[in-house]
């Protein structure tokens, strides 16, 4: 079983997540004495089309799209509740753990240790960025994925939103 401290959502602090077309290969805290990252919003002249968002990233442009977590969900960050793995994620000093296939005997203990986890901060937008121009809702894995996920969960539960 997944427990989840400081479950309430209006007590966490609010983040901006977005999710850009890139790996970044670092999970510790960036100390920067300036601003990275700058995107700005225009409104659109056509009725029809969005607000757009652009942005540059290591002099590439990024175009955002808005994605509002639906009615009924709450977007978090978790980090876990061991305080052990805790100092890990804000060092930036995560190993990356090398798996065997023998090792399943050890698959449960590893679920038992995991599912403490602890709300970080919450968000009500997921900002998805694609190289150059928007990225297209109907062909993008990570928009469908979220959309299909709370799909599923919808019907996995029996909760209609309306």
């Amino acid at each position: 079983m997944i427990s989840i401290k400081g479950s309430s959502s209006s007590s966490a602090a609010e983040a901006k997540a977005n999710i850009l077309p890139c790996r970044i290969k670092y999970t510790g805290p960036a100390s920067s004495s300036r601003q990275l990252w700058n995107p700005t919003s225009q409104t659109a002249t056509d009725p029809n089309s969005a607000e757009t968002h652009t942005s540059y990233f290591r002099g590439r442009k990024l175009v955002g799209t808005k994605l509002v977590v639906p009615a009924g969900y709450q977007g978090r960050v978790l980090v876990s509740a061991d305080s052990a793995d805790a100092s890990l994620q804000s060092t930036g000093n995560q190993k990356r753990e090398t798996r065997y296939e023998d090792d399943d005997q050890d698959d449960e203990a590893d679920i038992e240790k995991s599912a403490q986890w602890r709300t970080e901060s919450s968000f009500s937008e997921i900002m998805v960025w694609g190289h150059e121009i928007a990225v297209d809702q109907t062909q993008d894995g990570v928009v469908r994925g979220i959309e299909e996920w709370a799909g599923m969960a919808q019907i996995l539960n029996g909760y209609h939103a309306n």
